[in-house]
Formats: C-alpha cells, sequence, structure tokens
C-alpha cells in the first residue's frame, strides 16, 4: 500500500463497496492500522477541491477525486487493489486538500 494507491474499499453500510485513494503520508503506512483515504466518485459535482482523474488507475468511467470526503479506515476494508495516480495529479490533490481542511493560511 501507498499514497497515491487507488483501492476498492467496503465502506459498509449505503456507501458499500467504491473506489478510493489513500492520502496518508507513504512514511507512516506500514505502522498505522488504519489510512486515510479520499472517495472516487463517477459524478462531478463542479467542487473546487474535486481533481478530475479521469480513467486513471484503471477505473472504468470518468471519475473524481473527492477532497471534501475523507475518512479514515482499517486497513481491513482495502479489497483490492486498483492502481495508482502519477505525482503530478497527487500535487493537485494535495493542494486541493489544504483548500478542503481550510489550511489555505498555513502553507
Amino acid at each position: 500500500m501507498n499514497r497515491g494507491d487507488v483501492w476498492q474499499l467496503d465502506f459498509g453500510g449505503r456507501a458499500g463497496r467504491r473506489p478510493a485513494l489513500i492520502i496518508t503520508r507513504q512514511g507512516v503506512i506500514s505502522h498505522l492500522n488504519k489510512l486515510t483515504v479520499a472517495e472516487i466518485t463517477s459524478s462531478a459535482k463542479g467542487y473546487p477541491t474535486e481533481v478530475a482523474i479521469g480513467h486513471k488507475a484503471n477505473l472504468p468511467k470518468e471519475s473524481y477525486v473527492q477532497l471534501d470526503n475523507i475518512q479514515t479506515v482499517s486497513k481491513a476494508r482495502f479489497v483490492n487493489y486498483l492502481g495508482a495516480l502519477d505525482g503530478a495529479i497527487m500535487q493537485t490533490v494535495g493542494l486541493k486538500l489544504v483548500l478542503a481542511l481550510g489550511l489555505e493560511h498555513c502553507v
């Protein structure tokens, strides 16, 4: 598991299984039981905190990372690896995450 990986996760309940992007910093992933992820959807919302990723990471539909919808989940909920996003997209994800968390004044 790596930062930038896209996995199919079982979120349980109504959310069910859906793809998500690992956003936890790389250096601690192997030491943690839970990772922070951003949900991926095939529906564009037009939010300033979403990142269009097309079909990257082997996704079957045009997809969008929703940085307003992040959560920390157990590694046991990771069902299968789908692919990974490149460094340029992850840089955009980082910038949008700062915006989503209202931390613009900190950077």
